[in-house]
């Protein structure tokens, strides 16, 4: 505020050449004024400036800035150029604005995001969390500047996500003498994986409704291995083999498939061959699930049998003729 005062009251122009023109009455001082290019004149600060009303007065704030002029400044510098207004409020100050485009902080983290989707070879910008350091502001530039947000340099460390960027904004005078607006952040690529939205027990088969896709930097991530479950489609169906903790990342090594037999429960045993099908009463020995190699007690002949599981509560034997009579063959 106090460097846009003393700019304003260092830069007060005077004895300009007048256009042409008359006179429309008597000119009255305004206190609140917004303007949009550099230099701030009699016509944007008096109403009824007549033909005075383009000369200029003084250099104007930088874009998005206010700053403060007393208002007998500004009498005198008008009575210089020959305007004669009303000197009531000469004890007042006078607010002037300068009009800006403000570029929003979403719009340069995205400019930032896309370019390292680009090297990283993401392909996706929303893959890639753009944070700014605290303190960073959004641009503001001349409002008639309407060019898009360009990146004049960018530097970034992967290792650390620690970024310093250059942006610079098509048409802006302002941009071209600074040689842009420095910003720097940190930059991580966002990682997918799928995490528990309840406590899943051992044993229980996850259903969709069980797990949330999360996502987060990469760098926070340390745990996550190659068989981090990052989709859906790699738990659904499956059970826990290890109790499973809401909002923790998880491995295909703590799912295993849904056993369908458990240890000492009584199942039907399968005995196929061509032309012939016969089913008897069992126990199985141990657990397992659809596929798993288990042994079973036939309830009848007490004949222990290696059988597949394929289904609830079922097994199934080998279809040689041996096996059908070691199957059935009571003591």
């Amino acid at each position: 505020m106090a460097r846009a005062r003393n700019l304003l009251a260092a830069t007060l122009l005077a004895g300009l050449v007048l256009p042409a023109g008359a006179d429309t009455g008597r000119p009255v001082l305004r206190h609140d004024v917004t303007v949009a290019g550099d230099i701030v004149r009699l016509g944007d600060l008096f109403d009824n400036a007549g033909r005075h009303a383009d000369v200029a007065v003084f250099r104007s704030p930088d874009p998005g800035h206010t700053g403060q002029v007393p208002a007998w400044r500004i009498v005198e510098a008008a009575r210089r150029a020959g305007l004669e207004p009303e000197t009531a409020d000469r004890d007042r100050d006078v607010s002037v604005t300068r009009d800006a485009r403000i570029v929003p902080l979403a719009e340069m983290e995205e400019k930032i995001a896309a370019a390292l989707a680009s090297s990283l070879g993401l392909g996706d910008s929303s893959r890639v969390q753009v944070v700014f350091d605290r303190g960073t502001r959004p641009l503001t530039v001349e409002r008639q500047a309407s060019g898009q947000v360009d990146i004049l340099r960018l530097d970034h460390d992967p290792r650390s996500g620690r970024f310093d960027a250059v942006l610079g904004i098509r048409g802006s005078g302002r941009s071209e003498r600074a040689g842009g607006f420095r910003v720097h952040g940190t930059a991580n690529e966002l990682v997918e994986f799928a995490v528990p939205a309840r406590t899943i027990g051992r044993g229980e088969v996850v259903r969709a409704s069980d797990l949330v896709i999360d996502r987060k930097p990469r760098n926070t991530l340390p745990m996550m291995t190659a068989d981090t479950v990052v989709s859906l489609a790699q738990a659904v169906g499956l059970a826990a083999r290890r109790p499973l903790s809401p909002e923790r990342p998880f491995r295909t090594i703590d799912l295993m498939k849904p056993e369908l037999v458990e240890r000492n429960a009584n199942v039907i045993i399968i005995v196929e061959r061509p032309g012939l099908s016969l089913t008897m009463r069992g126990r199985a020995l141990e657990a397992g699930a659809e596929g798993d190699v288990i042994q079973v007690e036939n309830i009848q002949s007490r004949k222990r049998l290696q059988a597949v599981v394929t289904g609830l509560n079922r097994v199934s034997l080998a279809t040689q003729p041996t096996t059908l009579a070691a199957a059935t063959r009571t003591p």
